[in-house]
């Protein structure tokens, strides 16, 4: 779904002419296949005149949404999977994520 964007589209300007029309009570514009965008969401933006288009990539809640749901095996199989980790916090605690070795203080010097 989200397909990376070819190089080559990166670096040269390419400018085409499209068609506005009324979708509804939105304006809405015809992408032409090669402008088109490999995602579900985009960030609108006006720069001056311009209005600017920018893919919203998908995020790792979306991601897990978009998978097809677990059969009952699969379902049993993960619960039995996640069951032997014991190294992961409880998800209503809070996380620290700083690292957890700390260096040896170093003994304050005296000013003479």
């Amino acid at each position: 779904m989200n397909a990376p964007t070819p190089e080559k589209s990166l670096r040269t300007r390419q400018m085409t002419e499209t068609t506005v029309f009324q979708s509804g009570n939105s304006q809405a514009i015809r992408i032409p296949k090669e402008f088109q965008f490999h995602t579900k969401r985009v960030e609108i933006r006006r720069e001056g005149r311009d209005i600017v288009l920018r893919p919203l990539f998908m995020t790792a809640a979306e991601a897990l949404l978009d998978l097809p749901p677990l059969s009952d095996e699969e379902a049993q199989a993960l619960d039995q999977a996640m069951a032997s980790l014991d190294d992961l916090p409880p998800l209503d605690e809070p996380f620290d994520l700083a690292p957890t070795t700390s260096k040896p203080s170093k003994p304050a010097r005296s000013k003479k």
